[in-house]
């Protein structure tokens, strides 16, 4: 049973360590939010946290930037959150507004005004031009048009064209030789030199496709045609995260040609699989399990709060059961801490450590306190498995903190 003692402190010790270490891990869902990080996460997401503050949507621009968006329009229910110049139908509906939704999103990606209202874009202050197109080709080629006629500096396409025709083709090349920047989804563009096709990837790093110019975050926050926050994943929204930093740098006053550098340095595959390490394996194989050893933990401790309790109240002079009692209750605010929630990361991760320096100190001193050369007894056997407990906790507390070091990646 000594050893079973030693042993739990031991481990104990070393889950603080790694705390310690691992610090930045210590965060709240979703992935990837930090301490550090200092817009407020409901308003800019976890891709933009990945890549803050390199990506910086507060800066402040110093010029103006306009950006095509070639999609569904974009619905009048957002208009007030996005600094829309110009809204054209190329579809022959008659009129311009978003009835799918996807170009909505795309906008508000891209432009959502730093307003304090809902969520940031990360070019808030761009001029956005919306060219509400159909799949066909008659349709991008207006659009296509109507971008060349007002000079947009950054265009985005955000779905599979149905065919790509010469004229196309041709459309973009003069695009491209007016000296814009030309994001699109559609991979089979990508065989017009200067087009820049874009994939995702997830947060464990995995590129979900292959042969891309750049990859960006999967995950997104957007503006929905209701105008309430939503999150979405794809290649149509990683795209626009793209066009959206352009738009940003542009507005930095940086050229196109330095632009695509700095582009590079954010989104090609080789810098995305050179952040992917040990951690982020290790936050795949137990993705789900966090969530459940955390969950599990609290109903554990609750069952062993409430046996300590029932042996100290029926033996009342044996200090050491009220202690384990004190003990229990501090690993379940840990425990509770320690569950997936929305919170202050930063305030989160300092009173982890200082309940696990509590939690720690009374362990060391009650375990060792005991003396064991009385005969079994129920106090006995209580110990033996509240120490057992202590190292499936250990090392959940490090499995956890590895899954959250792994979200904490910063490009």
């Amino acid at each position: 049973m000594r050893f079973f003692q030693k042993l739990s402190c031991v481990m104990l010790l070393l889950a603080l360590v790694i705390c310690f270490y691992y610090r930045d891990g210590l965060v709240s869902k979703p992935i990837g939010q930090t301490g550090e990080f200092a817009i407020k996460h409901e308003q800019a997401g976890y891709a933009v946290s990945l890549y803050y503050p390199k990506i910086d949507p507060t800066k402040a621009h110093q010029k103006n930037v306009r950006v095509g968006i070639i999609d569904s329009g974009i619905s009048p229910k957002v208009g007030s959150e996005l600094n829309i110049a110009a809204a054209y139908d190329l579809s022959g509906q008659n009129e311009p507004f978003d009835q799918i939704g996807q170009g909505t999103r795309i906008a508000s990606i891209i432009g959502a005004k730093d307003n304090h209202h809902k969520m940031i874009g990360l070019a808030p202050n761009v001029k956005l031009y919306s060219y509400k197109v159909d799949a066909t080709s008659r349709t991008l080629q207006a659009a296509l048009q109507q971008a060349l006629s007002d000079r947009v500096e950054v265009l985005d396409l955000g779905f599979k064209v149905e065919q790509i025709t010469p004229q196309i083709k041709g459309l973009i090349k003069e695009y491209l030789a007016q000296g814009g920047l030309f994001f699109t989804a559609d991979k089979r563009l990508g065989q017009i030199k200067g087009v820049a096709t874009v994939g995702a990837f997830n947060e464990y790093l995995e590129l979900l496709d292959s042969g891309r110019t750049y990859y960006a975050p999967a995950k997104q926050l957007a503006l929905g045609r209701d105008g309430r926050i939503q999150t979405v994943t794809g290649n149509a929204y990683s795209t626009a995260f793209v066009s959206g930093t352009a738009a940003s740098l542009l507005a930095q006053k940086l050229a196109p040609a330095q632009v695509k550098q700095q582009l590079a340095t954010y989104f090609s595959p080789q810098v995305i699989e050179k952040h992917r390490n040990i951690s982020h394996v290790i936050a795949k194989t137990f993705s789900k399990s966090d969530t459940y050893l955390g969950i599990s933990l609290v109903i554990l401790t609750l069952i062993t709060a409430g046996l300590a309790l029932m042996l100290a109240i029926r033996r009342r002079k044996n200090k050491y059961l009220l202690g384990v009692s004190i003990n229990t209750l501090l690993l379940l605010i840990l425990a509770y801490l320690l569950v997936p929630i929305q919170a202050n990361a930063q305030t989160m991760k300092y009173w982890i450590l200082g309940l696990l320096v509590l939690f720690t100190l009374f362990q060391l001193y009650f375990s060792w306190r005991l003396d064991m050369t009385k005969p079994f007894s129920l106090n006995r056997l209580f110990n033996l498995s509240y120490n057992i407990f202590l190292l499936v906790f250990s090392l959940w507390l490090i499995m956890f903190v590895m899954l959250g070091y792994a979200g904490s990646t910063h490009f």
